[in-house]
């Protein structure tokens, strides 16, 4: 049987010195002192009842049967050190993952902008991102699949349980591509009201009421011929490739129109301030009501109140 006295200490101390044939260098190599490694190896000479060294010219020098302990010594060790290390993982703390639900006009400018300087800030945190409509992300949030959600402000009664924090108001907008007709000559100026393919939120999606008002503006109702989505990839092909008129939230083109890939139209100044409020919704962050963000998060929601603040102004 193993003395269970015999620590792992005593090997380590062993083996250093077998290595360097010195109590001193070994001492170093250990960040010991050398009395301390003197009375390691002592006390494990008085455990397994041998002699472990010679003390001669060329140092400490291992005795016959110290050689044949020395081969187990060493794979003892360093089978030790092998399963630390492949443990090693296990043991540690995960890194932290933050889970967010946007909707997908959010994903297009103002999540990408937020966690570009994130990471700048705090790197090497995951941060997992899920796009969906409203409904969905709040369904999963109550589930404990998201630690926020970015999205639009809900009736009281859906928000039971949640807290919400405004960020700024993403007004609908009505976007068309370089070119486009309507930028020559405006709706209406003819006398004629212009007949264009409108794309539209679908029909449950609250945009989809502020659209009415909004096409009153620009002179394009009747909507009588349109097309129904709620991807932005699709919307933003079809119009940079058709003479459609685009009906999204701004959030979703902001970037397209900056960089001019598409043309954001201005509705005449009699019906710009009536339409624009009617379009406008309030967006924000949704968090359950108990949940307590974590440091890097509370950074992260600080990031986004930045930019929100910096895009209303």
């Amino acid at each position: 049987m193993i003395d269970g006295r015999i620590k792992f200490r005593h090997l380590q101390c062993f083996l250093a010195v077998a290595n360097h044939a010195s109590v001193q260098k070994a001492a170093v190599a250990l960040s010991l002192t050398q009395p301390a490694v003197s009375k390691t190896i002592k006390e494990l000479e008085e455990f397994l009842n041998i002699l472990l060294f010679d003390r001669g010219y060329r140092g400490m020098q291992m005795t016959q049967r110290a050689e044949v302990f020395f081969t187990y010594a060493e794979a003892a060790v360093n089978a030790l050190q092998q399963a630390a290390e492949f443990m090693g993982p296990a043991r540690k703390t995960p890194n932290s993952v933050i889970r967010i639900g946007a909707t997908p006009s959010m994903t297009v400018s103002f999540v990408p902008q937020v966690l570009m300087e994130f990471e700048r800030r705090i790197p090497n945190v995951q941060v997992s991102i899920l796009t969906g409509e409203t409904g969905y992300l709040l369904d999963r949030l109550r589930d404990d699949e998201f630690d926020l959600i970015l999205c639009r402000h809900l009736d009281a009664e859906q928000m039971i349980g949640f807290s919400f924090e405004f960020l700024y108001a993403d007004p609908l907008v009505v976007v068309v591509r370089p070119g486009h007709p309507l930028l020559a000559a405006p709706a209406g100026d003819d006398g004629e009201p212009r007949r264009f393919i409108s794309i539209l939120p679908p029909k449950t999606s609250i945009n989809r009421r502020a659209a009415s008002p909004l096409a009153m503006a620009f002179d394009l109702r009747p909507i009588a011929h349109f097309v129904e989505s709620r991807s932005i990839s699709f919307g933003r092909t079809y119009t940079l490739n058709s003479d459609a008129v685009w009906f999204v939230p701004w959030c979703a083109v902001k970037l397209d129109v900056e960089q001019g890939t598409l043309v954001k139209l201005t509705p005449p100044a009699k019906a710009a301030k009536e339409s624009i409020g009617q379009a406008a919704r309030s967006t924000g962050l949704m968090m359950r009501a108990n949940f307590t963000p974590s440091p890097e998060m509370e950074i992260l929601i600080d990031i986004m109140r930045e930019n929100a603040l910096a895009g209303r102004a």
